[in-house]
């Protein structure tokens, strides 16, 4: 109640504090009044075109389209400290991530992954050049997991104060990036120096010692105003995070969750005429991020609960049947273990076991990415770009994973019990061999937890072995306006690499990598039939050679060499100044990763085919004045043969078991947004997204029917319980005179309890600005003001309630301009 009365509140204070009516304009992006681009300051009235899409330096390349684009204007006003927390006010953006920084090196669902409508294929950008490593096995190294991500932790790929503007396509609007992006496309694009010498200085602490500092410097040469310079020092760090148990309420600290990032960006422009410029980009980024997996599920942290979990996950149960009949094993005399207990179905909270990760062993994930960018610029015809690009990117991953049940251990630990207590043990008997043999509760004595430390080695120390992957390559664009015609034409070469290093007991250096070139070949016309009406057909080539690896045998090595070719329209028509349409219809292809090939031919000796499919895009805009605007979209992805992991019959071992098959899919998505400008100084953009899956099995395929599939067929009921149902989204924004508030307002609801630990949550996020002198603003933000108790995914192994989100937290920090 008390929660619902301050939200209550604080709406009643930003309606109240609208003054007269003025001359404000209801874009479909907040800070849309004006941007710069190539220098230039873009009026209100230009940063829009005729059809009300948003005009960016690379928007030449869609056509119409769900487009989203955040501001420089709007990442300082509302002081996002990383993309994640800009990107997540999108209508229909959604994130992988349990609430912290850091993840565990090559687990998609322990890291940072990114969905727009509920697909995870969403490529990444940074100025129009994806930053994927086809070899990569950051997020997932292979599909037989049911893994589609691009692989891309946007947090880590380059520090927020280093972007000018960031795009979100929805859907197939941007066929130019790619045949696998049916989710979508976020473009990250970089900041140019200005033409004045202007520097900023941005200081901020706050909650679980976090701290930012990041000092920006921007201009061009006094005696060559043509050369542009932009560079940017950042330093962002936390201690452990707090979050709200969604089961017991209670406020517990996510042990580990402590993070230290250090970024330098640089960027060098040199205008040679109107038409032509080269760039110079170089982006630094490294990063040390504890790693806790889970947040630990309060209902079972205490010391009794700790006890049942931990001996069930090392020993397991004692089949007393087979002890007191006394059945042994023909093969060597001991007592036949029973299965272990792992996941949260068989030994619930099993996920607090992750504590002695984070908390007590200190284990943690090490990034350190080296990028940069050389660009040709040799036209500009009708705001389009004709050039030349080279691009090295050299990421290196590595981790420290101190607390593993490895099966000698095990396989000790369940024979000493098992010898010591045959048939059984009592009640003390067991509390007693717990606490001789197994780790002691983190909540517990210190004095114990320590000497358990001790006693088995210590914190986590450096990495021995780690993973760099490098993508090295060319781009060559050229673009030429030709009557109604503007046509691009591209073509790119990429060589991926991934090498795995480690360092052997005599200290000699070993490796092994696996390479996989691409060339992918574009044209696009965009048409100008009518001033009021856009026609543009693409065409893509799509090549990727085999996989390449220094270790494979024969019957791996090269395979995966595939080439297609994907057709792609959108159009776009003006019926009035007011009311605009668009329709979107692009061929996907996502061809399958190394491991794929590795594996034989999956866990039904059945090989995966690449994923193949089509997605169509419909959206209808308005203006009902300059001051009021609604967007509707609808999205539809239809794979032919797209990669699920789903609970099939297996005959073997006579039970269902989940594995990656090829199956068919219907992804379908529906986003309304309301823009409504009050008057000059207050603001609001509502915003409502649905996103529905249906899996259908393809023949020969017998699914389990108690996951309530219709038909043995349909896997719509169970997928569609993982993740909200609705998405709500209002953000308001009032500006006048010296201050600046907006208040971001995210409200989930249909979260089915098979999942979540509740059917709705509302998260507030608040900021507020004050100006002192036009150099010189202090603000505040508060994410999660009423501190709820909310997660945004679900990990049926860790259980309901095992991917809280941060509590309360308030950062205080000041803006210095000099």
């Amino acid at each position: 109640m008390k929660k619902k009365q301050l939200t209550l509140a604080i709406l009643a204070a930003l309606v109240y504090t609208g003054g007269g009516y003025g001359t404000a304009f209801a874009g479909h992006d907040e800070n849309l009044q004006s941007y710069t681009i190539d220098n230039i300051v873009v009026e209100a009235e230009q940063t829009i075109n005729q059809f009300g899409d948003t005009v960016t330096e690379q928007s030449y390349y869609r056509t119409g389209g769900d487009v989203k684009v955040i501001t420089r204007e709007e990442i300082e006003k509302r002081h996002y400290t990383d993309l994640t927390e800009a990107i997540k006010r999108i209508p229909g953006v959604t994130f992988q991530n349990p609430g912290y920084r850091g993840g565990e090196y090559g687990y998609q669902f322990y890291n940072n992954g990114v969905l727009i409508n509920g697909d995870s294929r969403v490529v990444i950008l940074i100025d129009g050049r994806r930053v994927d490593n086809l070899t990569s096995t950051r997020i997932n190294s292979n599909s037989t997991s049911g893994s589609k991500s691009t692989g891309v932790n946007l947090d880590q790929m380059i520090g927020i104060e280093s972007v000018d503007k960031i795009e979100v396509i929805k859907g197939p609007g941007a066929s130019a990036y790619g045949p696998d992006a049916t989710g979508g496309v976020i473009n990250i694009i970089t900041r140019k120096g200005v033409v004045e010498h202007k520097g900023t200085l941005d200081l901020s602490t706050g909650s679980w010692h976090k701290h930012n500092y990041s000092l920006t410097l921007s201009g061009s040469l006094d005696d060559d105003p043509t050369f542009h310079y932009f560079g940017t020092v950042t330093r962002n760090m936390s201690g452990d995070t707090k979050y709200v148990d969604g089961e017991t309420g209670q406020t517990g600290t996510l042990g580990g969750s402590n993070w230290k990032e250090d970024a330098v960006n640089i960027r060098l422009d040199k205008d040679l005429s109107d038409e032509q410029s080269i760039k110079l980009w170089y982006n630094y980024k490294a990063g040390r991020d504890g790693y806790p997996i889970s947040t630990p599920r309060l209902k079972y942290w205490n010391q009794n609960d700790w006890e049942r979990i931990i001996f069930g996950a090392a020993v397991g149960q004692l089949d007393t049947n087979r002890a007191l009949k006394g059945a042994v094993d023909p093969d060597d005399g001991i007592w036949k273990p029973a299965r272990t207990l792992t996941g949260d179905t068989r030994n619930p909270g099993y996920a607090n076991l992750y504590a002695l990760d984070g908390k007590v062993y200190n284990s943690f994930s090490k990034f350190k990415n080296n990028d940069w960018e050389l660009k040709w610029t040799f036209d500009k015809d009708n705001g389009m770009e004709s050039f030349v690009r080279l691009y090295d990117q050299n990421h290196r991953y590595a981790d420290r994973d101190k607390y593993v049940w490895g099966d000698a251990e095990r396989a000790a630990l369940v024979q000493d019990y098992r010898t010591r207590f045959p048939a059984g043990a009592t009640q003390a008997e067991l509390k007693q061999w717990i606490r001789d043999h197994l780790a002691p509760f983190p909540g517990g004595d210190p004095a114990k937890v320590q000497e358990w430390l001790e006693k088995t080695g210590g914190s986590a120390k450096e990495p021995t072995s780690w993973h760099e992957e490098r993508n090295r390559g060319f781009q060559v664009q050229y673009a030429k306006s030709i009557g109604k015609n503007d046509v691009i034409a591209s073509l790119t070469y990429d060589k991926a690499k991934n090498y795995d290093k480690w360092r052997k007991n005599n200290g000699t250096l070993a490796e092994s990598h696996t390479a996989r070139d691409s060339v992918i070949a574009y044209v696009q016309d965009k048409i100008h039939i009518t001033d009021n009406w856009d026609l543009t057909p693409a065409l893509r080539y799509s090549y990727y050679s085999g996989y390449h690896s220094s270790t494979a045998g024969d019957d791996v090595q090269g395979k995966g060499n595939v080439n297609f070719i994907t057709p792609a329209l959108n159009t776009e028509y003006l019926f009035d100044d007011t009311l605009s349409m668009y329709f979107g219809w692009a061929k996907g292809f996502r061809p399958l990763r190394q491991g794929d090939y590795t594996s034989t031919d999956g866990v039904f000796y059945t090989p995966l085919e690449d994923e193949r499919g089509d997605s169509w895009t419909l959206g209808v805009r308005k203006e009902f004045s300059q001051h009021t605007a609604l967007a509707v979209h609808y999205d539809w992805t239809h794979m032919g043969n797209a990669i699920a992991t789903l609970p099939i019959w297996n005959d073997a071992d006579g039970e269902y078991q989940s594995t990656a098959v090829n199956a068919k899919e219907d992804k379908k998505s529906f986003n309304i947004t309301f823009d409504h400008a009050f008057d000059k100084h207050f603001s609001m953009s509502a915003s409502y997204t649905h996103m529905q899956d249906k899996w259908m099995a393809k023949p020969g395929w017998v699914l389990d029917p108690n996951w309530g599939y219709q038909g043995g067929s349909d896997v719509n009921t169970q997928i569609n319980r993982l993740r909200p149902q609705n998405h709500y989204a209002l953000n308001l924004s009032y500006e006048k005179g010296k201050i600046y508030t907006g208040m971001l307002m995210n409200w989930y609801t249909g979260c089915s309890y098979t999942a979540f630990t509740d059917s709705q949550f509302l998260v507030l996020d608040w900021n507020f600005n004050y100006s002192f002198t036009p150099d010189l603003t202090g603000y505040i933000t508060v994410n999660n003001l009423t501190n709820e108790a909310y997660q945004t995914s679900y990990n049926a192994w860790n259980g309901v309630g095992s991917s809280s989100m941060p509590g309360r937290s308030l950062m205080v920090g000041a803006r210095y301009t000099f």
